[in-house]
C-alpha cells in the first residue's frame, strides 16, 4: 500500500510542471524543493509527509493556475473535470457541441451557489455555436465539474472575466 502511495505521489511530482503554469506568484523551483524534502520525510512519518505534499501541490494549484482553461472530449465520455482551483470573481464558461451534455458544477469549499449547481442542460443542436454561461466564485475555491449526457464531441472553456 505504501509502495502505490509512493508512486501516486512521485507521478503527481513528475507531472507538477507540466499542470503548472510561469505565473508571477508561481515559484516551481521552491515548490519542487519543499515536496522533494517532504519525499525524504516520508520514511519516519508517511502520513505527515503525503498530507503535507497533498498541502503544497493544492497551495501550487492555485498559486500556478491560469485564469483560462480549455477541455475537450469525445461523445459517450462523461469526466469528471477537476480539481480546478478558481479565484475569487466572475468566469465565463462556455460549451460547445452539435450534442447534448450536461455540465454540473461541486465545489469543495464554499464558492458561492453557482458553483454547487447545473450550469449547462444542453439538447442535441443548442451549442453548435458554443453556449456560455456566467458564474462567479465567492472566494478562492477548488470546483469540479462533471459532464454527462455527452451525444458529440465537445469543447469546455473557462475565463476569467477582467
Amino acid at each position: 500500500m505504501k509502495r502505490i502511495i509512493l508512486l501516486a505521489v512521485l507521478g503527481l511530482i513528475c507531472a507538477m510542471p507540466a499542470l503548472l503554469q510561469d505565473d508571477g506568484n508561481c515559484d516551481t523551483a521552491n515548490l519542487g524543493e519543499a515536496i522533494q524534502t517532504q519525499l525524504q520525510e516520508i520514511e519516519d512519518d508517511p502520513i505527515a509527509a503525503l498530507n503535507e505534499i497533498i498541502q503544497l501541490a493544492l497551495g501550487g494549484l492555485f498559486d500556478c493556475s491560469d485564469d483560462r482553461q480549455e477541455f475537450s472530449g469525445q461523445a459517450g465520455a462523461q469526466p469528471v473535470l477537476g480539481p480546478l482551483a478558481l479565484h475569487k470573481g466572475f468566469y465565463i464558461v462556455k460549451l460547445t457541441t452539435e450534442g447534448s451534455a450536461r455540465v454540473e458544477a461541486t465545489s469543495l469549499e464554499t464558492c458561492g451557489k453557482d458553483l454547487v449547481s447545473i450550469i449547462f442542460n444542453i439538447s442535441a443542436g443548442q451549442a453548435i455555436n458554443g453556449a456560455e454561461n456566467l458564474v462567479q466564485a465567492e472566494d478562492d475555491c477548488t470546483v469540479y465539474l462533471e459532464l454527462s449526457k455527452i451525444s458529440a464531441s465537445w469543447t469546455l472553456e473557462i475565463a476569467k472575466v477582467r
